[in-house]
């Protein structure tokens, strides 16, 4: 497939993309990378916000404040001390991330047009449709609203996980942390303090990076909520780009949906690593990707 418009002509119209992002739809040749960003509106904190309840200072205003001015490694050090990979550890996260979220998301769930969005890219038959899904959050959200439209989705927390039948296969990168626990789930590995970021990094070549890595070698990505200010995923698409796995002169190696902030902080790095940021409101990024579903179904 040849280009028809290219990263110069999306930032003057940025749905010129549903072109390409709907042909790579209708291939099934998409693969989507969901962030933070996926799962607002649930009563679901930021990251700095859930790291401020985790070390239980959520109240100290002086230090909510001074998290701004942290990178991710400095932030994920002041979980070290909290992490010890314990049931209760798990517990302690579970409760900061759904303090806010109702006990029953479905009202709110059936209200999320950005859901409705990422729901109908996932569940196309004839056009095509996205059958993996890569997420950096710990939320369950994506399962519960899939199980709300009655599809089922198969979670995988290692890269081990065999893909089982299911509609949908959702990786969980950082871990999963269900809102409601079932007995005998034990503590699930999550990546959140530094000490755990750094082991995971220590598994570039194998685990999930490298899974991640393989997956951008026969898809092309989709990333919706992930900013890029952390730059590992950025770090991941660069590694397969310099070993020319996924340098393709047809197309772009991922395409990013950004926000105003994150396209002018960010847009220039990702656009290095061979993808193709896309600035957009974030009101607007829905119909974006409803106008990609109806271009595969054309």
């Amino acid at each position: 497939m040849t280009k028809d418009y290219s990263y110069s002509d999306y930032v003057g119209d940025p749905f010129r993309a549903t072109h390409a992002l709907g042909d790579l739809l209708g291939r099934g040749a998409l693969r989507l990378f969901l962030g933070a960003g996926a799962s607002c509106g649930f009563g679901l904190p930021d990251w700095k916000t859930l790291i401020a309840r985790v070390t239980k200072r959520d109240t100290d205003s002086a230090f909510v404040a001074g998290l701004k001015d942290k990178d991710t490694m400095e932030l994920g050090r002041l979980v070290n001390k909290v992490d010890d990979g314990s049931e209760s550890y798990i517990d302690l996260v579970r409760a900061s991330l759904y303090r806010d979220a109702s006990p029953d998301l479905l009202v709110q769930l059936q209200q999320s047009r950005l859901l409705l969005a990422i729901g109908a890219l996932m569940t196309g038959s004839c056009r095509g449709r996205i059958e993996s899904v890569v997420t950096y959050n710990y939320d369950d959200l994506l399962e519960q609203y899939l199980w709300m439209l009655g599809y089922s989705a198969c979670r995988r927390v290692r890269p081990s996980d065999l893909s089982t039948r299911s509609d949908v296969v959702v990786d969980y990168v950082h871990g999963c942390v269900p809102q409601q626990k079932k007995t005998g789930d034990g503590a699930p590995q999550i990546v959140l303090s530094a000490q755990s970021f750094i082991e995971r990094r220590a598994d570039i070549d194998e685990g999930w990076p490298a899974s991640v890595i393989a997956g951008l070698m026969s898809k092309i990505g989709l990333f919706v909520g992930l900013s890029g200010n952390d730059t590992t995923m950025i770090e991941q698409i660069t590694r397969a780009k310099n070993k020319g796995f996924t340098t393709r002169l047809d197309d772009y190696n991922a395409y990013w949906l950004l926000t105003p902030d994150a396209f002018d902080r960010n847009g220039e790095m990702i656009l290095k690593a061979g993808s193709c940021p896309i600035r957009l409101d974030k009101d607007v990024i829905p119909d974006l990707l409803l106008a990609v579903c109806r271009h595969a179904a054309a």
